[in-house]
């Protein structure tokens, strides 16, 4: 062989011989597959979309529901501090003298108690007689150095104003049950 040869590209193993110029054709779409997919996926993003709107409605139905019930609460709390004053406005010393005299009651002068526990009167009581005059002492007399005085809160009563009468009979050692623990 001479140089001068021309060179031929020898035949590769694997290689199809060119025989012709492929040709370029459209292969339809696989049907079924994609459309099932896409019809899961919107369906589960408009579910999501629903349920967040749900639970959205359903947070500003009990926030509504929450501020209604706090301000049923605070009107409540309202009524029962009223009637609490109430309460203590005519449960007084002074309220409760005046209600008494009203009804005819007048200040024991010798007070008897009963012992619960066996019914036996402990003291002499004696017929109270009406007094058209008597004070309310609301508090205790206290003795208070001459640089600082504070006069004791009496109220004197008129005879249509009833007022009580500190007992001057002390009451017994024993303490008894009030009417609320039996």
């Amino acid at each position: 062989m001479t140089q001068s040869g021309t060179a031929r590209s020898a035949p590769r193993a694997g290689a199809r011989p060119v025989a012709a110029a492929r040709r370029l054709r459209v292969v339809a779409p696989v049907a079924g597959g994609n459309g099932l997919f896409l019809a899961a996926c919107v369906v589960l993003l408009l579910g999501g979309f629903v349920g967040v709107l749900l639970l959205n409605t359903a947070m500003a139905k009990g926030s509504y529901t929450m501020r209604d019930l706090q301000r049923q609460s605070d009107a409540l709390t309202d009524r029962q501090d009223d009637l609490r004053h109430a309460l203590d406005a005519v449960s007084g010393p002074g309220p409760l003298a005046r209600r008494a005299r009203t009804l005819g009651m007048v200040p024991a002068q010798t007070p008897a108690f009963l012992r619960l526990s066996d019914g036996e009167v402990l003291g002499v009581a004696k017929r109270a007689t009406r007094d058209e005059r008597f004070e309310v002492v609301t508090e205790p007399r206290i003795q208070v150095p001459t640089s600082v005085r504070a006069t004791p809160t009496t109220t004197t009563a008129s005879p249509s104003a009833p007022t009580a009468r500190p007992s001057a009979t002390p009451s017994p050692a024993r303490s008894y049950p009030s009417a609320s623990t039996r």
